[in-house]
């Protein structure tokens, strides 16, 4: 009998990138999940006209997750200069920025970074 196992090298740029979307993807979700939950408890299904500004702020932060997935440069920009306008204007509309929790929304624009900055180099591998 004879078997035997492949081994693959598996890119570490390959990690980074469905991290990322798994981040992006479980913050999309928490955000959603928070809205409701705030609009059920408060019953205000419109939102007030100071997170206008800060929801069309996020809605490109979020599609720059999806962004990221096939360009990862271009979705790490987007998510990590999205989160400081959403930063920026939070303290421009209301006078105090949003929860330092917020910076969360970064993370999968740094996991794309990273993605992005791997693929360059293939020394980062795993697997043997």
């Amino acid at each position: 009998m004879y078997t035997s196992s492949c081994r693959h090298r598996v890119p570490i740029c390959d990690w980074f990138r469905y991290a990322a979307a798994l981040s992006g993807l479980a913050l999309v979700a928490n955000w959603f999940v928070l809205l409701v939950l705030e609009a059920v408890t408060t019953q205000r299904w419109i939102p007030n006209v100071h997170s206008l500004d800060q929801g069309i702020v996020l809605a490109v932060v979020f599609a720059s997750y999806l962004i990221g997935w096939r360009h990862e440069l271009i979705g790490a920009t987007l998510a990590l200069g999205g989160v400081l306008v959403f930063f920026a204007v939070g303290f421009a509309s209301v006078g105090t920025t949003p929860p330092f929790a917020a910076a969360w929304f970064a993370a999968p624009g740094v996991l794309y970074l990273l993605a992005w900055i791997t693929r360059r180099d293939h020394r980062f591998e795993l697997g043997a």
